[in-house]
C-alpha cells in the first residue's frame, strides 16, 4: 500500500475536476465538484446558440466528438447528462494546462442554451 501516490492522483484529479468546474460554469452548465470520483456529469444544454438543437445526451456527446473533437460520455437514462473524464493522457501539470486550456477554448467558441 502506498498512500503517498494515491494522494497524489487524488490531488491531480481535483486539480483537473475544478479546471472542469470552473470552465463548465463560465458556460453555463450547472457543474459542481462530485465527490469522490475523476468523472464530472452535468446536464446537457438544449442547444447552441443559432445552432443545433439536442433532443437526447447522445446528440450532444456525438456533436462534441464530430464538432469539437471533445469526447464525453451521454447519459440519457438518468436525464440527459454528459460526463467528462479527468483521466486524460498529460505528460506533466504543463502539458495538464495546455490540455484543460483547449477543452476550455474549444467550448468556449460555442454559446450554450440551457
Amino acid at each position: 500500500d502506498h498512500p503517498e501516490i494515491t494522494d497524489k492522483i487524488k490531488v491531480k484529479y481535483e486539480r483537473r475536476l475544478r479546471s472542469f468546474v470552473e470552465t463548465l460554469q463560465a458556460l453555463g452548465f450547472s457543474a459542481k465538484m462530485p465527490a469522490g470520483t475523476f468523472y464530472l456529469y452535468v446536464k446537457m444544454p438544449k442547444g447552441v446558440k443559432g445552432g443545433r438543437r439536442f433532443a437526447t445526451a447522445e446528440e450532444f456527446s456525438e456533436f462534441l466528438i464530430t464538432e469539437k473533437l471533445i469526447s464525453s460520455v451521454p447519459w440519457d437514462d438518468a436525464g440527459a447528462y454528459i460526463r467528462f473524464s479527468a483521466t486524460f493522457e498529460a505528460a506533466g501539470k504543463v502539458d495538464e494546462k495546455r490540455v484543460l486550456a483547449e477543452f476550455r477554448k474549444r467550448m468556449g467558441e460555442l454559446q450554450f442554451e440551457f
